[in-house]
């Protein structure tokens, strides 16, 4: 077969109904056959959760339906994740290895529902949908907790469903849609307390939907109302987190004397390891388009570039005199593969020279991608929102920044950056580096 009537083909496959969702499925379908049906603990970061918190509260839960109580329960987590759990296993059982196979299922739709945002909602190209949303799925931090009884990719799909419904909103301006993104987020913050940053982005999108004052002031509040679940259940915890909850899993709960919390009011460190995060996703997703960047701009006007390069440089300049005013230095117990990696080379003025390389290049990257990418607002909302909300978040561990840095990654995209395989290098080196880690974990 030649060469033209091999990418024919590979072409039409791309344009089958059939083949995005397939392909999405095989990663988690060979990770289930891997680990045997389930059966084999997959031992992933934070794995003890599932043990020690999540599945007691499922079969306490089990004991208690139709109707369990949920003001007293082991998990530091709002009850969402596992009330779903303990009525789905109603019916499939409660084995630990079905209940695994429920998060594979929860995560799969993660899948397709980050395709669908970005293809039919966000307008991409079918293969930059797919090889984008193949991406974030294989990232460690949604990948790893795929195949463990673990409450966070459920969030994850009801912020990225609530994503979706506000941009329909934002290019429609149908209200029902805006009211379904509020449910998204209420759902979100009632499987973890740490999605409320999605309240401040329904906030946003309240005043951008709204086209007059008493329009924005009702979307106003319907996302206010997105908030009383959670709150309700706050009061009646008398906190963040149940009674017989354990408060030193809790992100956002006041620090104690665990070793692994700040002991600060605000904690600096997790919003500069999501821009780290940030930074070095972002330079290898789009090193391709450096490369041709940087060699149109040896060839071409002086001034032009100086003005193309001003705010990447203001960005720059931001990210190191973060890093000065506020040292990127991890607490007693590290967790991420940054902050690990950042152990094993030297500091300057308190952060790793790892830090000092990632944060201004982070500033730059994303100066330069929020000038040139077609979505701004969505950017400027979801980002935004989320690097304030994570200055509240004690434990700065990648786990709870990772997809989000992608996200926002991706929400940068333009239509010609990813137009054909060799544009899509970047994306293969991530991808293949997330399997090898995939992999380091089964073998």
């Amino acid at each position: 077969m030649t060469g033209p009537e091999t990418t024919d083909h590979a072409g039409e496959l791309l344009e089958r109904n059939w083949f995005a969702p397939v392909l999405l499925a095989l990663p988690f379908l060979v990770m289930v056959a891997a680990l045997r049906g389930m059966t084999v603990t997959l031992p992933i970061f934070h794995s003890t959760d599932e043990g020690n918190y999540i599945y007691p509260t499922i079969l306490q839960f089990s004991r208690q339906l139709p109707f369990p109580s949920l003001g007293h329960y082991v998990a530091a987590q709002t009850p969402l994740f596992p009330l779903l759990e303990a009525y789905v296993g109603k019916v499939v059982g409660y084995a630990l290895w079905k209940l695994r196979l429920v998060e594979v299922a929860i995560s799969y739709v993660l899948a397709l529902a980050v395709y669908h945002l970005l293809r039919r909602r966000l307008g991409f190209e079918r293969l930059a949908a797919l090889a984008l949303a193949l991406l974030f799925v294989l990232s460690p931090y949604v990948f790893g907790t795929s195949f463990r009884v673990i409450t966070d990719n459920l969030a994850t799909l009801l912020i990225v469903v609530a994503l979706e419904r506000f941009e329909c909103a934002r290019q429609t301006g149908e209200i029902a849609a805006f009211l379904l993104g509020c449910a998204a987020v209420a759902a979100a913050i009632l499987t973890r307390q740490s999605a409320a940053f999605m309240l401040v982005v329904a906030g946003l999108y309240a005043l951008r939907v709204g086209a007059t004052l008493p329009r924005r002031a009702g979307l106003l509040g319907a996302a206010v109302l997105a908030a009383i679940p959670v709150g309700a259940l706050f009061l009646s915890w008398h906190g963040l987190v149940p009674p017989g909850g354990d408060p030193s899993s809790c992100a956002l709960c006041a620090p104690g004397r665990d070793a692994g919390a700040s002991q600060g009011g605000l904690v600096v460190q997790t919003p500069e390891l999501t821009l780290a995060t940030f930074g070095l996703y972002c330079a290898v997703l789009f090193a391709p388009s450096l490369a041709l960047a940087g060699r149109a701009a040896l060839t071409g006007d002086r001034r032009r570039l100086a003005l193309a390069l001003r705010e990447p440089a203001l960005g720059a300049l931001l990210g190191a005199g973060l890093l000065l005013a506020f040292p990127a230095a991890p607490g007693p117990h590290t967790a991420g593969v940054l902050w690990n990696a950042s152990t094993h080379v030297p500091s300057l003025l308190g952060s790793s020279l790892l830090f000092w390389l990632l944060l201004p290049s982070a500033g730059a990257l994303l100066a330069w991608r929020a000038r040139v990418g077609p979505r701004p607002w969505l950017l400027f909302a979801f980002f935004a929102s989320f690097l304030l909300s994570a200055l509240v978040i004690r434990y700065p561990w990648q786990k709870y920044v990772d997809p989000f840095a992608l996200l926002a990654i991706c929400f940068t995209v333009r239509r010609e950056d990813f137009t054909s395989l060799r544009s899509l290098s970047g994306a293969a080196i991530l991808a293949l580096t997330f399997v090898a880690y995939a992999v380091s974990f089964v073998v």
